[in-house]
């Protein structure tokens, strides 16, 4: 299932998101190129190159890698994301934390390390830098 979600924090990518819909179960890696909307379950490492939303039913047991995060459900794992996180006010998290931004709504339940760092500017001469 693909859809179209709009999230408080973090750029939109304008890729269509994937699902993965309640009651489904990994066990084991999972990665994506392109945003993903999780409303099951995993039991591993999730690697997501653009933004995860974690919904209230989904849930993730192992780190977390991503642009940008959104956590409505649980996760028991650290999560580091380049861009950002939010917590909304259902989120339980289990673990460290590391992003440039973070927001975490009223009701939220972190239990772990934050760690916030400035995203790295980009110089016209740095061999990396990204064009337009």
């Amino acid at each position: 299932m693909n859809m179209q979600l709009p999230l408080k924090l973090g750029r939109a990518t304008g890729v269509v998101m994937n699902a993965m819909a309640e009651g489904a179960v990994l066990e084991g890696n999972l990665s994506c190129k392109g945003d993903l909307r999780l409303d099951g379950t995993v039991q591993g490492e999730v690697k997501i190159e653009g933004r995860l939303v974690i919904g209230a039913q989904g849930s993730i047991h192992g780190p977390v890698r991503c642009q940008n995060v959104h956590v409505l459900g649980k996760v028991n794992g650290p999560i580091e994301a380049t861009e950002s996180i939010l917590l909304s006010a259902t989120a339980q998290v289990t673990g460290d934390i590391s992003a440039p931004k973070l927001v975490v709504e009223e009701g939220a339940q972190l239990s772990g390390r934050c760690t916030m760092q400035a995203l790295r500017p980009v110089y016209a001469g740095d061999a990396h830098a990204k064009t337009a």
